[in-house]
């Protein structure tokens, strides 16, 4: 499953095992780990650490599953399934693998088709996630813009314009 959305992909990204979260907890200092993988990094050891800051702990906290987390790595796995290999739908004659997909185009592009975004001040300012088949999941179906923001009051993600209408006076973070 290491192979996902952009800067999502980190953000949902257990540090220690390196795949995408398993019953997600959080640590006193803030940080995210696999129940498992935080469990088998305490077990045999007298004082409980952070393995990501080394924070030490002062007693070995009792942990929860962090529920918006697992809601959003839900909604991750949703939009990953079945993922197959995705082409440029620039590239003429032999296809060549896209790296990127822009949701503001909403096309996908290879390394050479995808330069212009990284060169053109207008277009460095669209938003890139890693090569998905499936642009319209991660489109406003009410708005038709990105889906940058999850609410969690609603537990589901959203784009801008619905931050003004029906989310407006929701909690609303930035999608990463």
């Amino acid at each position: 499953m290491a192979s996902s959305s952009g800067p999502l992909n980190e953000e949902l990204q257990c540090s220690i095992c390196l795949d995408v979260f398993t019953d997600p907890v959080t640590t006193p200092c803030g940080h995210n780990f696999c129940r498992t993988c935080l469990n088998k990094c305490w077990t045999n050891t007298q004082t409980c650490f952070c393995p990501l800051c080394n924070k030490t702990l002062s007693n070995r906290p009792d942990l929860e599953i962090n529920t918006t987390l697992t809601k959003v790595v839900q909604y991750f796995k949703k939009l990953n399934q079945g993922k197959s290999e995705v082409f440029c739908d620039f590239c003429d004659e032999r296809k060549q693998k896209a790296m990127k997909s822009c949701l503001t185009c909403q096309s996908s592009y290879c390394e050479t088709h995808l330069e212009p975004h990284h060169r053109v001040p207008r277009l460095k300012k669209h938003t890139l996630i890693n090569a998905v088949e499936n642009l319209e999941d991660y489109i406003c179906q009410k708005h038709e813009r990105p889906l940058e923001l999850f609410c969690r009051d609603d537990q589901t993600c959203v784009c801008l314009s619905c931050t003004e209408g029906d989310h407006r006076t929701h909690n609303t973070v930035p999608i990463e």
